[in-house]
């Protein structure tokens, strides 16, 4: 505050008097012209004139100092029956909220826990307090909890982060935030909240394994479907007329569709459990990639599609799961062949990029629409123009090629121009 501001009410009562003085000597002067003063004592006039004015001046002081000295003590009163009232409504909102909230300092120890914290743990408030809070989320995994204790300790927000919580006998899954603020001492804390959502997480692991056993148990009739159909055609195909023939083939057709959708709900269900793990073989590179190109030779043909290979030669084996691999390059060369326009172009290939390999698969096709971009990898979620143009496809396939890739920690991403194309591109650690 300025020396202005802090006096602010002491200058204006000196202006008044200033005024009050040089109105009442005006008026002195004027009287003196008017009027014959030869008489009067000037010196005791002026004398009492300022007496007056340093009496008015004193008078308004006090009265503006006195005013104010009220009005700051309002304020004051006003200000701490405010700041009382606040964090009782704090104390009553935080200790008695259904949310779990936790006070942790900047090490991670928690400080302060409310009663749906303690309930959520399983143990009392108290106890809760000078815990370390990430010894108590360690159910989540080692690699899981150190990267949320990375976030934490460089002042990144976290946001509905799903962990398990390890309770007295058990563990619950939670979705945990962090904010981070500092109290009226500047010391640096964070509120931390947790959403027990075991119930939630119990369903969905219920319909994951549901739909596990149900692809599992669909996949015998399915074989035995095909075979028989197969059968029909190797046995009796001369006394078949083609009407026969039409419908065996167009019976075949959508045993392939069932089949591929048994097994794309079956992929889905496998990483939503945590039941796909990881088998290292040699995946020769070249080989694999001309394979899942040759599976799509028929559509290729038909659409007057152009295939460009574009393949590192410095990287002709690396160590990895195949069938993961398969599984991502598959996904995003049949998307691409599925979507290109006629006469298009497809571009796919490999490379060595540091210790990693880059797999690119680009395509002429209609694109994504840039308001739907941000939802390509959920789960069965198609493009509105893809819906339109191609109606077969279950909005699997992408997010299948995402949890693929986080299996075998990489990274995908992609860029895309409605009616131009899109690239889609793979790093993966060798």
């Amino acid at each position: 505050m300025s020396w202005f501001e802090e006096n602010k009410q002491i200058l204006i009562a000196l202006i008044h008097g200033v005024i009050v003085f040089a109105l009442l000597f005006i008026g002195l002067v004027v009287f003196t012209i008017q009027y014959d003063f030869t008489d009067v004592n000037m010196e005791v006039l002026a004398f009492i004139l300022a007496t007056a004015c340093i009496v008015f001046f004193a008078k308004s002081v006090y009265e503006i100092h006195a005013g104010a000295t009220r009005e700051k003590k309002l304020a004051e009163e006003m200000a701490e029956k405010y700041i009382k009232s606040s964090e009782q409504l704090f104390l009553e909102v935080y200790n008695n909220s259904p949310v779990a909230y936790l006070i942790v300092g900047k090490l991670g120890d928690i400080i302060s826990a409310n009663t749906a914290a303690a309930r959520l743990f399983g143990i009392s408030a108290d106890k809760l307090v000078k815990r370390d809070l990430f010894t108590l989320m360690n159910a989540g995994g080692e690699e899981h909890q150190s990267i949320l204790k990375q976030k934490f300790q460089t002042g990144i927000v976290v946001s509905d982060e799903e962990v398990k919580v390890a309770r007295a006998t058990s563990f619950s899954w939670t979705k945990v935030s962090i904010f981070q603020f500092s109290n009226a001492d500047g010391k640096r804390l964070s509120l931390v909240t947790l959403v027990d959502v075991t119930k939630q997480k119990e369903v969905e692991i219920a319909k994951s394994e549901f739909v596990s056993l149900a692809s599992h148990q669909l996949r015998t009739p399915i074989s035995g479907m095909r075979w028989s159909a197969e059968l029909l055609l190797m046995d009796g195909v001369e006394s078949l007329t083609k009407q026969q023939k039409r419908y065996i083939d167009r019976l075949l057709s959508s045993i392939q569709r069932m089949s591929s959708l048994v097994d794309d709900f079956l992929q889905v269900s496998r990483f939503e459990l945590g039941t796909r793990i990881l088998k290292e073989e040699t995946v020769e590179l070249k080989e694999l990639f001309n394979d899942i190109i040759a599976e799509q030779d028929a559509k290729v043909s038909l659409n007057r599609l152009k295939i460009q290979k574009e393949y590192d030669p410095s990287v002709a084996k690396i160590q990895s799961d195949m069938a993961l691999l398969r599984m991502v390059v598959t996904n995003l060369y049949t998307n691409a062949v599925k979507y290109s326009r006629v006469g298009g172009e497809i571009s796919v290939g490999y490379l060595r990029q540091g210790g990693d390999l880059v797999i690119t698969v680009k395509d002429s096709g209609m694109g994504i629409p840039v308001a739907e971009q941000q939802r390509v990898f959920s789960k069965i979620f198609r493009a509105s123009n893809a819906i339109k143009e191609v109606p077969d496809g279950t909005g699997l396939g992408l997010y299948i090629v995402q949890k693929a890739v986080q299996t075998l920690e990489g990274r995908v991403s992609f860029v895309s121009t409605e009616n131009v194309g899109t690239t889609f591109t793979v790093v993966i650690p060798i």
